[in-house]
């Protein structure tokens, strides 16, 4: 069986380059919200053709689709993640976070999801380029935290030779189980 249950983390980074995976970078996002993690990919639309003497559908022809998109929420307010969220930019021990003065930006990152074990198996998705964008989320109550918020759909990139590679795909590594 190959079930999928919970995140067990998500990390981002720059894109590499001819549309692989980065091998250096990762930033880990911590403290999930829970709840806040959505990982859709949606069905290609479908075009119905009928034609006016026959009943039925005569053809289907495949239509527009929207991109396997990635949604989270991260109760950690990590500047570092912040500037890799909100600018595009890798820091490493930043202090300060300034948002920057153009923030209607997309930015283009790589991810890998890892879902928590189920006997025995991970699963690891992975997208060499979500183009995303962030911001804050939730209310400042004494009941709740604030949350960097991200969502990011996957795009096409290409390889050196200008070929379309996958957009994202996903495998399963195993785990350890507990003795008993």
């Amino acid at each position: 069986m190959a079930a999928v249950t919970g995140v067990e983390s998500i990390e981002l980074a720059l894109v590499a380059a001819n549309g692989g995976m980065p091998t250096t970078g990762w930033i880990t996002i911590k403290d999930i919200e829970m709840g806040s993690v959505n990982l859709a990919v949606p069905p290609l639309e479908k075009i119905r053709i009928r034609v006016e003497d026959k009943a039925g559908v005569r053809w289907v022809l495949p239509g527009e689709t929207d991109p396997a998109s990635l949604v989270l929420n991260s109760l950690d307010l990590n500047i570092d993640a912040a500037n890799l969220l909100f600018k595009g930019k890798v820091t490493t021990g930043a202090t300060e976070f300034d948002a920057p003065a153009d923030n209607e930006q997309i930015y283009y990152l790589a991810c890998r999801l890892t879902s928590k074990p189920i006997e025995g198996k991970k699963m690891v998705w992975s997208a060499p380029a979500l183009a995303g964008s962030a911001g804050f989320a939730n209310a400042l109550t004494k009941g709740g935290f604030m949350a960097i918020s991200f969502s990011g759909d996957t795009t096409t990139p290409v390889d050196a030779d200008g070929k379309a590679v996958s957009p994202w795909g996903y495998k399963f590594i195993d785990t350890t189980l507990p003795e008993g």
